[in-house]
């Protein structure tokens, strides 16, 4: 009985060492392996900042905008800096260095 005992704990302990031995070996090469989910979670940094960039550009160009609306001095000062729109009388000269 004691003999049967010890065969049946060591064929169970063997098992649990194989089993472990599969799942190990699973997270090391699988396709979920950890290198996998490392991979991801730098995708997903580089992404969250990404989306923050956008974001904050998004508010930016949108208070522009509401600059622009607002203000019609502003909106010809942008036309005039940005876009070189010049009075029908204003010649625009460009200097090179």
């Amino acid at each position: 009985m004691a003999l049967r005992r010890d065969v049946y704990g060591g064929a169970l302990a063997l098992l649990l060492l194989a089993g472990t031995c599969v799942i190990v070996a699973g997270m090391v090469r699988g396709s979920s392996s950890i290198n996998g989910y490392f991979d991801l979670k730098k995708s997903q940094l580089v992404l969250s900042q990404t989306v923050a960039g956008l974001s904050r550009e998004n508010n930016e160009l949108s208070s522009e905008i509401e600059r622009i609306r607002n203000s019609p001095s502003y909106a010809k000062k942008v036309l005039r800096d940005k876009y070189h729109v010049t009075e029908p009388d204003e010649d625009i000269i460009f200097f090179t260095d």
